[in-house]
């Protein structure tokens, strides 16, 4: 039962990503902050601090923003109901119910490995937000987040998220994508959807209620 629970999550995944996605390279014009943080200089191994150059304040990043009713106006969509474990790639006008709905330490487990880790859930806006260094890094990820301009960079094989601090927008293998909710910083990292963390790096995530655990399940193409 579980297995036809993942697939038709990996379905609904794959098809947000190919046919209903919202794939839009973002204009050359707003590339500002993108082309200052995307140059040699930024993979050179030097402190935070040598990263001030990438804390600009023309706003160009404010063009980013996504408005969820124009944006649905625009395509003549009203889309269905979002849920907390699944980034669409839409933006949705309606989301589901959390399965709780305070702040609390709970502990995020990869199946079938040792990997775990124990942190804070912060519910915001019907999603799960969680230190998205940490838990790409329990993914097997490098992740790199610079304080100065509040950027959390993610490798992951060949593919790259770049995620900024009071945006909901994220860079996918350089294609501007929507998230489901606005990203925050807080405690020296970046607390982003669950959603987005977990399948951008190949993983569905299940809250397990008895244990109290995120169980992170591989999806399977």
């Amino acid at each position: 039962m579980k297995n036809i629970k993942i697939s038709m999550l990996v379905a609904m995944l794959l098809a947000g990503t190919v046919t209903g996605g919202v794939i839009v390279q973002a204009d050359d014009d707003n590339e500002h902050w993108y082309e200052k943080y995307d140059n040699d200089d930024y993979y050179d191994d030097h402190d935070d601090d040598d990263y001030d150059d990438y804390d600009d304040d023309d706003n160009d990043y404010d063009d980013y923003y996504y408005d969820d009713d124009a944006f649905n106006n625009m395509n003549g969509v009203i889309y269905d109901k979002g849920t907390w474990n699944i980034w669409s790639r839409n933006l949705v006008m309606e989301k589901e119910e959390l399965p709780f709905n305070t702040s609390q330490l709970v502990k995020m487990k990869v199946a079938n490995t040792n990997k775990e880790l124990n942190f804070y859930v912060i519910p915001k806006n019907r999603e799960f937000f969680v230190p998205g260094k940490e838990v790409a890094q329990l993914l097997g990820a490098e992740a790199t987040f610079y304080k100065a301009s509040k950027i959390l960079d993610i490798q992951y094989q060949e593919n790259e998220l770049i995620f900024r601090s009071d945006s909901n927008v994220i860079f996918d293998s350089n294609v501007k994508t929507p998230l489901p909710a606005f990203s925050f910083s807080l405690n020296e990292d970046l607390y982003v959807p669950i959603s987005v963390i977990t399948n951008g790096l190949g993983y569905i995530v299940e809250w397990q209620e008895n244990d109290q655990v995120f169980l992170c399940l591989p999806l399977i193409n």
